[in-house]
């Protein structure tokens, strides 16, 4: 968790740095599990108790292993609001296979709107997708202006049998000004 800078005017031997300002950022995070295979889903739940609106966010899920990635769907819900967004949708399909890219992931991946890696792409280059930094399918800012309070709960669903998984823990960045 960063520590907010304060607003106020600083000065390095009698130079005026002006005012600066900082957006605040608080980390949670969520466990890991087994992803259930085929119709199975992985639900994990964080409660936020900080009462500040959203400018940010961040999800990252850590120690993510999964064979064939086309299988899944990940998403990030905030229960209050109803507001659903799909980090990742069955990389693949429909243009590549009715069951999308065979591809595996083994590795931490970070989902935020200023990061511009694709993962579809990512997904379709690597027989192992790179841990990295992507931007996700649907924008997180869906969440922007929403109150954090409340539970946000990461989905991760294995809609085909036959191939295995499981994530080690998740976090969930949410930064406010």
């Amino acid at each position: 968790m960063s520590e907010p800078v304060s607003n106020t005017k600083t000065t390095a031997g009698g130079v005026d740095l002006g005012t600066t300002t900082s957006a605040h950022v608080k980390t949670f995070k969520g466990r890991g599990g087994n992803i259930p295979d085929g119709r199975g889903i992985f639900i994990d739940e964080i409660l936020v108790k900080d009462d500040v609106r959203v400018t940010d966010v961040t999800v990252t899920l850590i120690d993510f292993v999964h064979t064939w990635v086309g299988d899944l769907v990940v998403r990030l819900r905030h229960l209050e609001t109803e507001t659903v967004v799909d980090l990742f949708r069955r990389p693949g399909q429909p243009q590549f296979s009715s069951s999308g890219f065979s591809h595996d992931l083994n590795g931490d991946y970070s989902f935020n709107d200023h990061n511009s890696c694709d993962f579809e792409a990512a997904a379709f280059q690597n027989v192992v997708i790179p841990s990295g930094n992507y931007a996700s399918k649907d924008s997180l800012k869906a969440f922007y202006g929403l109150l954090a309070t409340g539970t946000w709960q990461l989905t991760i669903n294995d809609c085909s049998a036959g191939d295995f998984g499981s994530i080690g823990s998740w976090e969930l960045d949410l930064e406010w000004e």
